[in-house]
């Protein structure tokens, strides 16, 4: 399966599954717990119907919005992950060209793989900034005044990150930070070299 043959999300998922190492896999498409809130959630979406207005002209269509102040192309937010060279060898910086090649809102998180400064520069798009709160305060002041230097434009404050998540499936697949490397989970990078390109 290639990029050009991904319509939905099921298609982006299956792709995703294909070419990932298990371990990588899971984080990405995972939840925690037993998952019942990301199952709710999805049947949540399922339940919605987007009708469209018929016959109604499509030559003055404007899906764009005001987010915070900021202009956006689509009502959507590109959502901040820790940790996205894991599964994108650009990582961050690939998600910030796309905002900014859309007209989107995008977000990094508190553990990016790239830093503050070097992720606002590739834009002058909205974007915010998802701070977990650290013990050290000296590091979340320092996050703080960098964001605001790099000219970003709203600040998310996570709190349920005091402890991290139990994510059942990353407990089977040994998904850890560090990665802590089983027979299975080197074998499942070794047969998927492709997905550090």
């Amino acid at each position: 399966m290639r990029l050009s043959d991904c319509h939905n999300i099921d298609d982006f998922r299956a792709l995703a599954k294909a070419r990932l190492p298990f371990p990588v896999f899971d984080y990405i498409d995972g939840a925690a717990d037993d998952e019942l809130t990301k199952a709710r959630n999805t049947a949540a979406f399922e339940g919605v119907d987007l009708v469209p207005y018929v016959l109604a002209g499509v030559e003055t269509i404007d899906t764009s919005c005001t987010i915070l102040g900021r202009r956006s192309a689509l009502p959507l937010m590109l959502s901040p992950t820790a940790v996205q060279r894991a599964f994108h060898w650009q990582g961050e910086t690939a998600v910030a060209k796309a905002a900014e090649k859309y007209g989107l809102w995008f977000g990094i998180s508190s553990l990016a793989t790239r830093s503050i400064e070097e992720v606002a520069a590739l834009t002058s798009g909205p974007k915010r900034f998802q701070l977990s709160v650290h013990k050290d305060k000296g590091l979340n002041t320092s996050m703080i005044e960098r964001c605001q230097a790099a000219g970003f434009d709203a600040l998310a404050l996570t709190v349920d990150t005091i402890v991290s998540g139990k994510r059942e499936r990353c407990l089977r697949s040994g998904f850890t930070t560090p990665p802590r490397f089983t027979p299975a989970s080197m074998l499942s990078y070794a047969t998927r070299p492709r997905w550090t390109l």
